[in-house]
């Protein structure tokens, strides 16, 4: 499933380049995982609502991921793009959005 040793590695280098760019006080969301044959089935959209519907409000939630087809999901729950930050082959892309 991707997750061996050289999935870790590329993971945390692009946790500690993308280091410190929370908003203060915001919570950081480190990983959505959703096994591949459950892809495109909405099993990312009930991981977020959990997490959005358990978070303590009002707040803000940071994120970043390096799969660009990741970004129109978080724009539905109403992250905004923060930057992007070029890692080797990888761009990631950092993102916030409010608990309300």
């Amino acid at each position: 499933m991707r997750c061996g040793p050289r999935a870790l590695g590329r993971t945390l280098r692009y946790l500690d380049a993308t280091d410190g760019g929370a908003p203060p006080g915001a919570w950081t969301l480190e990983f959505v995982g959703v096994r591949p044959d459950l892809t495109g089935r909405g099993a990312g959209r009930l991981l977020l609502d959990h997490v959005l519907a358990t978070t303590p409000a009002p707040g803000s939630l940071y994120l970043t991921t390096a799969d660009p087809a990741n970004v129109p999901l978080y724009r539905h729950f109403g992250f905004a793009t923060l930057r992007q930050t070029p890692l080797g082959p990888l761009s990631v892309t950092s993102m916030a959005g409010t608990i309300t």
